[in-house]
């Protein structure tokens, strides 16, 4: 094993040795943050928007009208009901997800031989918010919206059955549908947290 020897330069130099520089250097960086405003939140009083792409709780997306080509291609195959779920219970999200045991999904064939999404459960409890449940989705019925208060009294309030799942998806594409898909809402609100970014060279 080679020893490294020290040269002159490694060590502190007397100046910075007697008046500590390194210390006030940092205790520079604490000085100047010290008077600055504070950018907590008091909350629950005080709540922030989340961006619209905030992994939030989940919602499904119903027929209204919005359906995405993919969609309209199998529209004679389900049966379905306006205002209701787009599930076509392809089992896609289940199979991208990494924890498919929070899924209960369940179809039945009707006498015409279309297809009835009858239950789609989510567990939450066991829910990574990873999302690629929502990007495995072919027609666009799965989302996250930006609902994150999500504490209950019991385990039972955690799964989020299928009528909740399309009142979330009605209330997020109601409140923030006409929204632009970007990180922050406008530039004042992230301007708010984070001061205003000068970019380099």
């Amino acid at each position: 094993m080679k020893i490294k020897r020290l040269g002159r330069k490694d060590y502190l130099s007397i100046a910075e040795a007697i008046f500590f520089i390194d210390f006030l250097k940092g205790l520079s960086v604490t000085l100047r943050n010290l008077f600055r405003k504070p950018i907590t939140t008091e909350y629950p009083s005080e709540k922030l928007t989340p961006p619209k792409r905030f992994r939030g709780a989940h919602g499904h997306f119903v027929w209204d009208g919005t359906e995405p080509d993919s969609l309209r291609a199998i529209e004679k195959f389900m049966s379905y009901e306006r205002g209701k779920s787009r599930c076509v219970a392809c089992y896609m999200c289940q199979t991208a997800c990494p924890m498919p045991t929070l899924f209960r999904i369940e179809a039945v064939q009707m006498p015409d031989g279309s297809k009835k999404v009858t239950r789609f459960d989510m567990n939450l409890l066991n829910c990574l918010f990873c999302g690629l449940c929502v990007d495995a989705c072919p027609v666009g019925c799965l989302t996250m919206t930006d609902l994150y208060e999500l504490a209950g009294y019991s385990r039972r309030d955690e799964v989020l059955r299928i009528d909740r799942l399309e009142k979330f998806g009605v209330d997020f594409s109601q409140r923030r549908g006409a929204e632009p898909d970007r990180i922050w809402p406008n530039d004042k609100e992230r301007e708010k947290l984070w001061g205003k970014i000068e970019w380099s060279g």
